[in-house]
């Protein structure tokens, strides 16, 4: 990872937002900071009438890049507006090697309710509880390097629903204030204008032409790559046709190759013929099972789910592709129909949960775990089985 883009909101408005970061901890004395970097994208948040009934607090962000980041390096940082100064955080990137590298997935952190777009915003406290489990995992696993989100981040992207998970991102945090990279993805709550506004994956990562593109790859080590689809635009057309070059490119290079996107392939609790995940199976997974993908990370659902090795539309325990997933982040839980064919040998339950995912030269290994730290699921994913 030589790249992130650290973002933030201040409640003031400023005339410049900037990163001072360094290699060593420099307790927030902004003197003593090796680097600095400039916000390259800040504005006020967009607000919508419902925004100012409900007391929302104007927000303002701010995205600064950082480029030329070692691997296997802690940043320190402090965040400056005008003068003022965070507190101190700090990342991780990850290794060129893979001995053993861990991440967090897991989409849906909305809340819900009889009018979720109306419902009350705080507190959220599945949602807390889910990123209270992210802050003990981060604790307990030094090796954990990023978060996977699938999407579905507030009821809406407007600010009355991201104020608040902004908010509740306090909760996720290490207890010596380590927080997590976000690998982040678009879902169908997260079609409005601050979600433009909020997150920003940086100048060479957004294709300007294209309104909500939000699909791209990331080369996590020499040997893991993941891409990150948007099933919230058209699935043919220019994201297939990126989709249809970059994988046999990334697939040649990379020893694991990961997929993440928000409305499942093989849903566990909705209408499987439904056309929303019917294109996604007549479109992508002729190509993810073409360049042998060896691992899907999927959402929406509300519930966990992970399915039977698939390939050709059938069960393949030798060449088959793992689907996983299915959003249990804090959004309304929904049940899942365990007697569909690709759950059977599977796994499915109507549980908040989160999935650490290990990769090692050897395999993958998937572990579902509840908000009470129980483990739900466990499941490996070797490598000579996929060659």
């Amino acid at each position: 990872m030589k790249h992130a883009v650290i973002s933030w909101n201040n409640l003031q408005q400023s005339d410049y937002g900037k990163v001072h970061y360094d290699t060593v901890s420099r307790k927030g004395n902004k003197s003593k900071y090796q680097f600095i970097s400039e916000s390259s994208r800040f504005g006020k948040v967009t607000m919508k009438k419902m925004d100012f009934v409900e007391g929302v607090t104007p927000g303002f962000y701010y995205h600064t890049e950082l480029n030329g980041l070692k691997p296997n390096t802690k940043y320190y940082f402090t965040l400056e507006n005008d003068g003022k100064f965070s507190d101190e955080y700090y990342f991780i990137t990850a290794p060129d090697d893979i001995e053993k590298i861990k991440f967090v997935a897991g989409g849906d952190s909305r809340l819900g309710g009889d009018k979720p777009r109306y419902a009350g915003r705080t507190p959220h406290i599945d949602r807390q509880n889910v990123m209270k489990l992210i802050a003990k995992l981060i604790d307990e696993n030094p090796d954990i390097y990023a978060m996977i989100h699938g999407a579905d981040f507030g009821t809406t992207a407007d600010w009355r629903h991201l104020y608040w998970f902004f908010d509740d991102m306090k909760y996720s945090y290490g207890s010596d204030n380590r927080i997590l990279p976000y690998f982040v993805s678009m879902g169908n709550h997260d079609t409005e204008i601050g979600f433009l506004e909020n997150f920003y994956l940086g100048e060479d990562n957004i294709n300007e032409d294209i309104a909500f593109s939000y699909y791209y790859s990331s080369k996590v080590t020499n040997d893991i790559s993941l891409i990150t689809l948007n099933t919230e635009i058209s699935l043919t057309g220019e994201q297939y046709h990126w989709l249809e070059e970059e994988l046999p490119e990334l697939r040649e290079k990379s020893k694991w190759l990961l997929v993440n996107y928000h409305k499942p392939a093989f849903p566990a609790v909705k209408d499987t013929n439904e056309y929303k995940f019917k294109r996604v199976r007549d479109n992508w997974i002729p190509l993810f099972e073409k360049y042998n993908i060896d691992l899907a990370i999927e959402s929406d659902g509300h519930s966990l789910k992970r399915t039977i090795p698939i390939r050709n539309g059938k069960i393949d325990l030798e060449r088959g592709i793992t689907y996983i997933g299915e959003g249990g982040l804090g959004a309304p839980l929904r049940e899942p129909d365990t007697n569909r064919w690709f759950l059977k040998g599977g796994f499915a339950s109507k549980d908040l949960h989160v999935w650490l995912i290990e990769v090692t030269r050897k395999s993958i290994d998937l572990k579902a775990i509840g908000i009470e730290n129980q483990l739900f699921d466990n499941h490996k994913i070797f490598k000579k089985l996929r060659q």
